[in-house]
């Protein structure tokens, strides 16, 4: 018997935290949509805009490397745009989806547009994460 009543009792907490009894902290969104959802690890995504040339050989040496702008932006660059020498602004590359770039490099290697930002002028859309899930050597 005092097993029975046990996993009944059990069985009703189950059903109550199925159906999200919310605390009553969090506020209501109407019609019994309660919005109680811990956002604080999330990062952030900021445009960085007209960035001048970064003289950095790391990104036309990584090839077509993903990571890359992790290693010198501490970020993940989502977008981006380059500035051309005859003043002309390129639409918008996403990585791994449309930077390949067609010009043939020495040792015939494949890289990605933002190789450019070595000597070119620039603009990014960059997310970072936030202080708690920082990478180490990042600010």
């Amino acid at each position: 018997m005092l097993i029975t009543k046990v996993i009944v009792i059990i069985l009703c907490c189950l059903v109550v935290s199925s159906y999200g009894q919310q605390p009553s902290t969090c506020p209501d969104q109407g019609s019994g949509n309660y919005g109680c959802f811990d956002i604080t690890s999330q990062g952030n995504c900021t445009e960085v805009s007209n960035e001048q040339p970064t003289y950095d050989s790391r990104w036309p040496g990584s090839g077509i490397d993903l990571n890359i702008d992790w290693a010198i932006k501490c970020g993940n660059i989502i977008a981006y745009k380059i500035r051309w020498f005859s003043g002309a602004w390129s639409g918008w590359y996403v990585p791994g989806v449309n930077d390949m770039d067609e010009k043939v490099n020495g040792g015939n290697g494949l890289r990605r547009k933002w190789s450019y930002f070595e000597d070119h002028t620039h603009t990014y859309i960059i997310c970072k994460t936030n202080n708690i899930n920082m990478l180490y050597g990042c600010q």
